[in-house]
């Protein structure tokens, strides 16, 4: 039996000012999981790089905007680029997710929008006028409405922040840097799209109902595909996710993609990603992170935990990264046995995270 691996991004709540964010939740596999298991807590690492890792991408610095594009709907197509060919070939692509900016008294803030917040026609309305009037910058392209490309013939002369770096934080910290002249240019490119898109109806109207709207983009991730299609390599036979990075790696090293089912999961020793509570976390919606967490429990953590103990599941690795630390659970065929272990609770895992921080030392347990 293969070794299974999730990686759950959102799994642990971010801020630490809420002590107990699982109270009273009825938790019991993923309780027991967490108590057989070895526990390892790590220096923060985020979602992303944590992937690049898992595929091998330690040593170089991958197109996350590339590999993204390749995991999103139709993008197996775009997979050609593996081989060099397809008229894709040689692009060079920048993600330009849609964000918002709020002035307060003494910053420009950046926040991301929801899944649901713009529409479909709001996202090729925008799009489109951005084409028009910045066809010599580059074709963009909205793979989702919250999820947006810009595919360029040559590679931006610039450095790029992620997106979930700058979220909620000041701005003017994460503006394009690097070569100077390159830097510039890109920060004149965005001023100017964000007057483009002061400008359009679509966010007319959606100021006018009251919506937030979409008053800038966000460039980052750049690069081509071809460095990082040489060099992934999937550290499972099978890859499950909905997430369209996990789905671009998985291309990129030859596999299909599948999406997250448990059972074939585990037959198969899947890298399953689970990112329902990715999306609650960055927006720090408790509500909703509690009602998924719930969802996650009964249809992972509960199913996992009989075939455990069942002998239907021999080993389990469980990754959760995050901007306080990384949380790496081990369970081996040794475990099973294990049953005089006390169940620990995800709150438990919380107040351990309470007392670290990176340059402290905390063994691994079990």
């Amino acid at each position: 039996m293969r070794r299974l691996t999730l990686v759950v991004p959102g799994l642990l709540w971010p801020a630490p000012q809420t002590l107990h964010p699982a109270r009273d939740m009825p938790l019991a596999a993923l309780s027991r999981l967490l108590g057989r298991g070895r526990q390892r807590i790590g220096p923060p690492i985020s979602h992303e790089n944590l992937l690049a890792r898992l595929f091998g991408m330690e040593d170089i610095a991958p197109s996350l905007a590339a590999l993204r594009r390749l995991g999103e709907d139709g993008g197996a197509e775009s997979g050609k680029e593996r081989g060099e060919k397809g008229e894709n070939a040689g692009a060079h692509w920048l993600c330009a997710d849609p964000v918002h900016l709020c002035l307060t008294r003494e910053y420009l803030l950046l926040s991301d929008f929801a899944d649901g917040e713009i529409d479909a026609g709001e996202a090729r309305a925008l799009s489109t006028a951005l084409n028009d009037d910045y066809a010599a910058l580059g074709h963009f392209q909205a793979a989702t409405p919250t999820r947006w490309y810009l595919r360029l013939d040559r590679p931006p002369v610039a450095r790029f922040s992620p997106l979930h770096d700058a979220v909620g934080r000041p701005v003017q910290h994460f503006l394009p840097a690097g070569d100077e002249a390159g830097a510039r240019r890109w920060r004149h490119v965005l001023s100017d799209i964000q007057i483009t898109l002061h400008h359009h109806p679509v966010n007319q109207a959606r100021a006018a109902s009251g919506r937030r709207p979409v008053n800038s983009l966000w460039f980052w991730g750049g690069g081509g595909l071809a460095a990082s299609a040489r060099t992934a390599r999937a550290p499972c036979p099978a890859v499950q996710a909905r997430d369209p990075l996990a789905r671009g790696l998985a291309r990129a090293a030859g596999i299909a993609p599948e999406m997250p089912d448990v059972d074939a999961a585990r037959r198969t020793g899947a890298l399953t990603v689970l990112d329902a509570l990715a999306s609650p976390v960055r927006h720090l919606d408790l509500a909703v992170w509690r009602e998924r967490l719930a969802a996650m429990e009964n249809d992972w953590f509960a199913p996992l935990m009989r075939a455990f103990d069942a002998g239907g599941l021999r080993a389990l690795a469980l990754r959760v990264p995050g901007e306080r630390a990384e949380f790496a659970l081990t369970l081996d065929g040794g475990a099973r046995w294990r049953f005089w272990r006390r169940p620990v609770t995800l709150d438990d895992i919380h107040a351990r995270l309470a007392s670290w921080h990176p340059f402290s030392t905390i063994p691994e347990s079990g």
